[in-house]
């Protein structure tokens, strides 16, 4: 610049809001991943939460069947692609809840195992 000369070129602006773009085009990219984290964490939350309240209805019960409305119950929370499973094994009972992600093309789930 000249002695005297005041202000920016216009090349200046330019990579400046390139800069910027750049920045907010991250952020937003970041804010996307972390909306999709939070869904993944809500269903792994309610897989739980549906699995734990079945095998606490064999405590309570002392046993526990397959139930339509449980597996309304999995649809309902995780989608329509969801699944759940009861199996026992002598006195203890397994739970699992599948359901696909679509962060992951594996299917997500959660199993516990439990005693009634």
């Amino acid at each position: 610049m000249r002695k005297g000369q005041q202000g920016i070129t216009l090349l200046e602006v330019v990579l400046g809001m390139l800069v910027l773009a750049l920045g907010l085009f991250a952020a937003a990219a970041l804010q996307v991943k972390a909306l999709q984290a939070t869904a993944s964490a809500r269903q792994h939350s309610q897989a739980t939460y549906l699995v734990q309240s079945l095998l606490e209805q064999a405590r309570a019960g002392g046993s526990v069947e397959d139930s339509g409305q449980w597996q309304a119950q999995i649809r309902l929370a995780l989608g329509a692609q969801a699944e759940g499973w009861v199996r026992s094994s002598g006195s203890s009972l397994k739970v699992i809840v599948d359901w696909p992600d679509a962060r992951d093309p594996e299917h997500q789930g959660v199993s516990l195992q439990g005693w009634p």
